[in-house]
């Protein structure tokens, strides 16, 4: 068999394996769609304060802290409430960070959707991006009992 015949056919198991290779590559990191399961309606607005601290020059001048705040959501499900720090502070000036929602600000009464993953609420924005809110706290929606208007005619 000439030498060139041999290179061709040793080169097309290769070229399989590369392939193949970077098929199951591809699948391996092809990402899921992003879903949102839970809903909910915004019932609160709140802020938490953080505490900062000014360094220490080198001639032990400056230091002491400040307080600085986040806003944060109280969110109503069919069976939880949650309460969620947007964890924004502001950078340089001002006391209050900005708020979550994007280029819409989440104000009482909006309804969000979401999905919580290890203590961390993720919600979608308008740009296809999403915004991270921490997960302060978590409690089943108490049950509503519904009012008995009979309760008069039961007396009787």
């Amino acid at each position: 068999m000439p030498r060139s015949k041999k290179r061709k056919a040793s080169l097309y198991p290769l070229a399989l394996f590369i392939l193949t290779v970077a098929v199951l590559s591809g699948a391996a990191f092809a990402k899921e769609p992003k879903t949102y399961p839970e809903s909910g309606k915004v019932i609160g607005i709140g802020q938490n304060e953080h505490t900062k601290t000014h360094p220490v020059t080198g001639n032990n001048m400056g230091g002491g802290s400040y307080s600085v705040y986040s806003h944060t959501y109280k969110i109503e499900t069919e069976t939880k409430i949650y309460e969620m720090d947007c964890g924004k502070t502001p950078m340089v000036f001002g006391s209050t960070g900005k708020e979550c929602g994007g280029d819409k600000p989440l104000q009482i009464g909006d309804v969000i959707r979401f999905r919580v993953e290890k203590g961390t609420a993720r919600i979608p924005l308008s740009d296809g991006s999403e915004q991270k809110l921490r997960v302060l706290s978590e409690e089943a929606k108490p049950e509503t009992k519904p009012t008995d208007a009979k309760t008069s005619d039961a007396k009787q």
